[in-house]
């Protein structure tokens, strides 16, 4: 890491930047694990839930390429800092007027102007936080503390308005509260460019995209294989919080216990993601390969559910469900692994990883939400089937796109490569 910090202040700038990521989206996916909780409290249906994160992803589409931008030309401490301190801000404010709808929706677009250049800087300053050699034990550090974090972010709410009854509001303050610390450690421990450089460390942020080098990783299909592949691992991913309305509505059990579920299934099942490393890189020695097997296995998982009937122990089907998160996760983690197989030049690599990351961010995030909310305004309990066949619809596909995957490696292997020769000459 830095040269002459102690290893003290070399694991609380971890710690700070690990804190904040996981706990810098609460706000934004509070539905994750307090879905009931907050539809009661707005007395809204569950597509005008789901409009929540589509409004809050449309808000955030001017910003895709001038967030980059602001990240690469300002500090990233102060940005970082205005984000998870505007967060904090927002979060405080809505707190005020969390039975409004209205304010929800102002709330959640002000999210996506607030975070428009946090992902950037994030991944700058804890990419070169260590050197260049030292970052996959950054990042690994870093997840494994943002994991935690969001455990907590939400466990500590649970508790606290379960133990006063202070309702959805009071879940609000004190996510408000939670990501005022974040805000502290990052003022504390995280220093500014000028000072990283005078130890010799100069952040280097991820390849922006390139206007010019859009005509040519559009052609190419590994480009497109991202962009699937991506699609389809995001979408089980944020997608298995359904198991918490789930639990209530067609289970009937309590909302604090489903709550407490959702905490285990959507953030400390999270400790099992470095599983998907091994599998990827040790057991199969293939991404796509990965693939294949997890995407069958959470296709089956997804299946099962359907069979569950009245008759079905609550106990079981609870605990069930928490075990798709244990596949789930270990997918997703390795998601942008299969690159190796892509063999995307790496000329145009960072034009080819924003497009194929930009579609399936806005699908998923402001498309999903709000079809999966109609479907269970419209069917009823009826709509979690559909629900679940979709997403098992959707691990179908990764299949596919896996095999798509190995197939263009293949070619490569034998000789297929993209053509940059009229980008070369012109540079």
């Amino acid at each position: 890491m830095i040269k002459g910090d102690n290893a003290f202040l070399k694991f609380m700038r971890l710690f700070a930047l690990g804190y904040m990521g996981g706990t810098i989206y609460l706000l934004m996916y509070v539905r994750y694990c307090f879905y009931d909780q907050m539809q009661a409290a707005l007395d809204c249906t569950n597509a005008q839930l789901g409009l929540l994160n589509t409004a809050c992803t449309i808000a955030g589409l001017p910003f895709f390429i001038h967030g980059p931008m602001w990240a690469d030309r300002f500090d990233a401490k102060r940005i970082l800092t205005l984000s998870i301190g505007g967060m904090t801000l927002v979060t405080f404010i809505y707190g005020f007027f969390a039975t409004s709808y209205t304010a929800s929706m102002i709330c959640w677009i002000a999210q996506a102007c607030v975070m428009c250049s946090y992902w950037s800087c994030l991944i700058k300053y804890i990419n070169n936080l260590g050197g260049e050699d030292e970052a996959g034990n950054s990042f690994g550090i870093y997840y494994l503390i943002n994991g935690l974090s969001g455990a907590f972010g939400n466990a500590f709410p649970l508790w606290v308005v379960t133990k006063f009854n202070l309702g959805y509001a009071g879940v609000i303050f004190v996510y408000g509260g939670i990501t005022l610390v974040g805000t502290i450690l990052v003022i504390l421990f995280l220093e500014d460019e000028k000072q990283l450089a005078a130890k010799g460390i100069s952040l280097k942020g991820d390849e922006p995209v390139n206007i010019k080098h859009i005509p040519y990783v559009i052609k190419w299909p590994g480009t497109w294989i991202i962009c699937f592949a991506y699609l389809t691992t995001y979408t089980i991913y944020t997608n298995v919080s359904y198991f918490n309305p789930y639990l209530t509505d067609v289970v009937g059990i309590d909302e604090g216990l489903s709550s407490f579920y959702s905490v285990i299934r959507s953030y400390a099942c999270m400790v099992i993601a470095p599983v998907g490393g091994i599998m990827a890189d040790k057991v199969f020695k293939s991404t796509s390969t990965w693939y294949i097997v997890a995407f069958a296995i959470t296709a089956v998982m997804w299946i099962i559910p359907l069979f569950f009937g009245p008759e079905t122990n609550a106990t079981f089907v609870c605990i069930y469900s928490l075990l798709p998160s244990l596949v789930i996760f270990a997918l997703y983690s390795v998601t942008y692994s299969i690159l190796r197989e892509l063999h995307i030049n790496p000329m145009v690599a960072g034009t080819a990883i924003g497009i194929g990351s930009f579609f399936p961010g806005f699908i998923v995030d402001g498309v999903w939400p709000t079809l999966f909310g109609t479907w269970l305004d419209k069917f009823g309990n009826q709509g979690y089937t559909y629900i679940f066949i979709f997403l098992a619809a959707d691990c179908a596909v990764g299949i596919l796109v896996a095999l798509w995957a190995k197939r263009l490696d293949k070619q490569c292997q034998n000789g297929r490569t993209m053509d940059l020769s009229k980008l070369k000459k012109a540079e």
